[in-house]
């Protein structure tokens, strides 16, 4: 390669690791709706999705922060682990009540994150591992109906990772410019 080209590469790697930068700072969001998700008529109860939330397999090189929104005020949501979301499945909801523990409902000690703030929303950075997204009724009166409309974002992030390989990229490109 002649100094020229490599003078120009090594301007171009270090324009690149720039513009990823700054793309992996600035991230984007995806959105979306889930309606009609049927609520329980258990006061006090959490009940969970059939399916996991997707794992973030790509932990060290990107970040995610989900924000789950929903529009009734009698209703919690709850993000769980998946050995929570088993033990809660396997006690009865009768059971769990009249235990006299906070185990499966909006006062468990194992919930990852939490809100019965509907217009607020719950806001959760997004781990490694299995989750799940659960709902239930607060309070000891009657819902408010039998279905809820939820509304989610995820704010996608370059990482930790991503932008060591960014600043990896602009090292090499800074001494392509510098060679002789």
């Amino acid at each position: 390669m002649t100094m020229v080209n490599l003078l120009r590469l090594g301007q171009g790697m270090m324009a690149l690791a720039v513009l990823l930068s700054a793309a992996g700072w600035i991230g984007f969001t995806l959105e979306g709706e889930v309606n009609d998700v049927p609520t329980p008529n258990f006061p006090d109860r959490s009940f969970f999705a059939d399916d996991p939330l997707p794992e973030q397999v790509l932990a060290p090189f990107l970040t995610a922060e989900l924000t789950l929104t929903w529009d009734r005020d009698d209703v919690y949501a709850v993000i769980v682990d998946e050995d929570e979301k088993n033990t809660c499945e396997a006690t009865p909801a009768g059971l769990a009540q009249n235990s006299g523990t906070n185990s499966c409902g909006p006062y468990d000690a194992d919930i990852v994150a939490i809100s019965d703030n509907g217009n607020e929303g719950l806001v959760w950075t997004v781990e490694s591992g299995v989750y799940y997204v659960g709902v239930g009724t607060a309070g000891s009166g009657l819902p408010e109906g039998s279905e809820v409309n939820m509304a989610y974002e995820v704010h996608l992030q370059a990482g930790f990772g991503s932008f060591f390989v960014f600043a990896s990229i602009g090292v090499v490109g800074f001494a392509m410019t510098r060679s002789e």
